[in-house]
Order: structure tokens, then sequence, then C-alpha cells
């Protein structure tokens, strides 16, 4: 592991830590630098700014995911709500916030292309009017954030378990 991965593990660990004390709004660079004992100039080579360190954080564990490659579709959303479930505590702190550089916009950039992909994968050979998959990428994403912010009180498997029959039977009515 190169020196540089090391150092940004390192950040993510004194986030981690400073954010079951502290909310993450009100959590600063130097917070972060000060518990790792780096400078602020460090923090800043390796990261833009605190929004760009949890991004990191998602995208490392994410791409964890993506390597696994599943085959089928439904797999690779039990992996991700099985990883973000795990790790819902963090996840929750940061999800609230909105706004540019947040993660809950890194979150749906990220994830909409990936989930339209795998919709495609889903139908092949059916022809999905654009509506359709845009109304599903998107309850989907809103449906993700609200399980993880605690509205919906399940764990991952039963939370796909539901998705997985809400989007087969919507997408199904609209297929040609």
């Amino acid at each position: 592991m190169s020196y540089s991965n090391i150092t940004k593990q390192a950040y993510a660990r004194a986030l981690t830590e400073l954010m079951q004390e502290v909310p993450f709004e009100k959590i600063t660079v130097a917070q972060i630098c000060e518990k790792f004992g780096m400078s602020r100039k460090s923090f800043y080579y390796h990261f833009k700014d605190k929004y760009d360190l949890v991004a990191w954080i998602f995208d490392e564990n994410f791409i964890a995911i993506v390597k696994k490659e599943p085959k089928d579709a439904w797999a690779f959303m039990e992996l991700l709500c099985s990883y973000l479930y795990e790790n819902r505590d963090f996840y929750r702190k940061v999800l609230v916030v909105e706004g540019q550089n947040s993660f809950s916009a890194h979150f749906e950039e990220l994830l909409s292309p990936m989930i339209q992909n795998r919709l495609q994968t889903v139908y092949a050979g059916k022809e999905l009017h654009p509506i359709c998959i845009d109304f599903v990428v998107d309850g989907l994403l809103c449906s993700l954030k609200r399980w993880l912010l605690g509205k919906y009180d399940i764990p991952a498997e039963e939370f796909v378990d539901i998705l997985h029959s809400l989007i087969e039977n919507t997408a199904t009515i609209y297929a040609s």
C-alpha cells in the first residue's frame, strides 16, 4: 500500500473517530489534522475539503464492492446495501448535509449511472421508456437515503427484497 493511501486512511480514521463525538457539520479540517497529528497542508495535498474525504471513504469501500463483480444486479444491490447498513451511523451523519460538494450529491452522481446500467441489464431485450428509468433511479436513490437515515428500520436484505419486487413489477408494466 502506498504512503499516500496510508495517509488518506489515517485521515479517514481521524474523521470517523471525530464523528463519534462531534456532528459532521461542526468538524473542521484543523480538527481532523490535529487528531491525526498532521498539517493542514498535508490534508489539502490529498483532499479538497472534508466532503472530499467523505467521498474518498465511500469510493474506496464502494470500489471493493464493485470489484466483487456480482453477475446479478440484485446481488450487487445487496452488497451495496449491506455495506451501507453496516456503516449506517457514519452515512446517516454525512447524508443529512446537502449542497455543493456534499456526500449526498456525490452519492447520487456515482450511483445514478450504475443503477441505470443495472436496470438495462435486468431488462435486457426490453425497451424501457426513459421516464421509467428516471422514475426508478430517482425513487431508488430517495428510498436508499430514507432507509439509511432510519425511516425504514429494516435490515439490508429485507430492504433489497422489497426494492427488487417493487422495481421488477413497476418496470415490467412499462416494458415493451
